[in-house]
């Protein structure tokens, strides 16, 4: 009876040391830092009347690129970054009336024997020493003109809305299959939505 005793205990006491090895474990798992997750946030956006009467997006985006994708650019892989823009006219009789829809690309790029990062934006060029400095000036739309004098009424009330993402359609093939599989690739703020009564 002695030995069996002695024998339940020394598994009893087995058993406990593993479960709290599995909690240690665990526990230790729970506290290590987690990398950030790959975002694109919007902040704010506005329209500004100009000189002309015209009206310009200004907006202000968050990034959390993944590592993979800055490895990329340094690596000499274009990466493009797309912000569609969107005003509708409300109507109380009907679905609201669609008055401008457009799209601005931001070319990201790096040369690696000037060793400056680029970023294209429709016809305009803009050079940077830096990444950092590079995705900050792309995740920042300014003065990008969306709509003419002619295109609304004075003292409507209009729906704007306005998103980034990465556009996955202009990477190289591989990429593009990254992209489908892997989180991170799929980068897209979703619409930020905000009123607009023009002067």
């Amino acid at each position: 009876m002695l030995i069996v005793h002695t024998f339940l205990e020394s598994t009893l006491a087995q058993r406990w040391q593993r479960i709290w090895a599995t909690l240690i474990l665990v526990c230790a798992t729970l506290m290590l830092p987690t990398p950030a997750q790959a975002a694109i946030t919007p902040q704010y956006a506005t329209l500004s009347r100009m000189s002309d009467g015209g009206y310009s997006v200004n907006a202000d985006f968050r990034f959390s690129m993944p590592q993979q994708l800055q490895d990329a650019i340094n690596h000499g892989t274009p990466i493009t970054f797309t912000v569609d823009f969107e005003l509708s006219r409300r109507r109380w009789y009907w679905a609201n009336e669609d008055v401008i829809s457009t799209r601005r690309d931001y070319r990201i790029s790096y040369n690696s024997l000037t060793q400056q990062y680029r970023v294209a934006a429709g016809s305009d060029q803009y050079r940077f020493n830096t990444l950092s400095e590079c995705i900050l000036f792309a995740s920042r739309p300014n003065q990008w003109r969306v709509l003419g004098s002619d295109q609304y009424t004075s003292g409507e009330q209009y729906d704007a809305a306005i998103r980034m993402s990465l556009n996955t359609s202009r990477l190289p093939r591989t990429y593009q299959l990254n992209s489908l599989t892997q989180q991170g690739w799929g980068l897209n703020s979703g619409w930020y939505r905000f009123n607009f009564t023009p002067r």
